[in-house]
């Protein structure tokens, strides 16, 4: 038996699946978010990648970011989320350029912090080019503003 239409695109938030990534997307007071160029594919990203077994979705996420960044997280819980067809992506506001030491040099090659209106002119990934054309960024900033990020 097949599952219902509605339910072939359900991502749950108790558990990864396997044809989902999880990443997280960093904003900091110069508006400015963390990108990562991957090692193969040459194209810019935000630090994402597959969940492992047993792994929820929060843990999968910053597991890579610290693994494609350096930047540990653990513990801080996210501001907000956003899910694309192929991602689930934590928002996270932090206090300045936190420091980028990829650790993962077989899939990063390189890590950068980038003002927010730069990403459109990037070669990116589906997913960061589905959030230049797709999300509000002025949305976004009022919610960091609201937190006292900004």
């Amino acid at each position: 038996m097949a599952f219902p239409r509605a339910f072939q695109t359900y991502i749950p938030r108790s558990h990864c699946i396997s044809n989902h990534v999880y990443g997280a997307i960093l904003l900091n007071e110069y508006n400015e978010t963390v990108v990562i160029k991957g090692r193969q594919s040459h194209k810019w990203s935000f630090p994402k990648g597959h969940g492992e077994y047993r792994e929820i979705p929060l843990e999968a996420c910053i597991r890579e970011l610290q693994e494609e960044t350096g930047i540990n997280l653990k513990g801080c819980a996210p501001d907000d989320e956003i899910r694309f067809q192929s991602g689930t992506y934590f928002i996270f506001f932090v206090k300045g350029r936190l420091p980028l030491e990829p650790r993962d040099i077989k899939e990063v090659e390189d890590a950068m912090w980038i003002p927010l209106n730069r990403l459109p002119y990037l070669i990116t990934n589906k997913d960061l080019t589905s959030f230049c054309k797709c999300i509000n960024i002025n949305n976004i900033l009022e919610k960091m503003a609201a937190k006292g990020v900004s």
